[in-house]
């Protein structure tokens, strides 16, 4: 192969790998499992979320890990929305918020993926002073959410 294509042919595969590890929007979508897999999210477009621009992406707990303990003295988390951001500037999802249902505060977020793992970076003021929670995909969700209605105190835009 010529000298001149063979280059062309490598600066165009360098292109097409770098669009490829940036990802699409989409790519967040599905269901993920806390670090303490205590919790699933569901991260999925905002439509159906009061205060949401139809373009963001939304979590919300799908799974609660005390969903069937009778002995829980902490109200659930089922289907609290948790993440919001309305901006993916193709490596990650920016101009969003995450609340840490076990701190009870929200925090300014950026989604990122990271080989298999999303990594979510919650902050107050610069990236910097934040922490990484790393999630991993799963393919399904146990039951017992699905019936059970959010606290309504704590979250911006509860609800669907």
């Amino acid at each position: 192969m010529p000298l001149k294509i063979w280059c062309a042919a490598v600066v165009m595969g360098v292109s097409l790998g770098t669009a490829r590890a940036q990802g699409s929007a989409d790519d967040f979508v599905g269901y993920w499992k806390t670090a303490q897999g205590d919790g699933i999210v569901q991260l999925k477009r905002c439509p159906l979320y009061k205060n949401a621009p139809p373009t963001a992406l939304c979590g919300v707990i799908v799974w609660d890990a005390e969903v069937d303990n009778p002995q829980r003295n902490v109200s659930l988390d089922c289907n609290r929305k948790v993440f919001e951001a309305s901006k993916f500037d193709g490596a990650a999802w920016t101009d969003g918020w995450a609340f840490d249902t076990r701190k009870r505060k929200f925090y300014t977020a950026r989604l990122r993926m990271k080989g298999e793992n999303l990594h979510l970076r919650a902050y107050v003021g610069s990236e910097i002073n934040g922490e990484t929670e790393v999630f991993t995909r799963v393919a399904q969700v146990p039951g017992g959410c699905e019936e059970r209605q959010p606290e309504a105190t704590s979250v911006k835009g509860v609800g669907r």
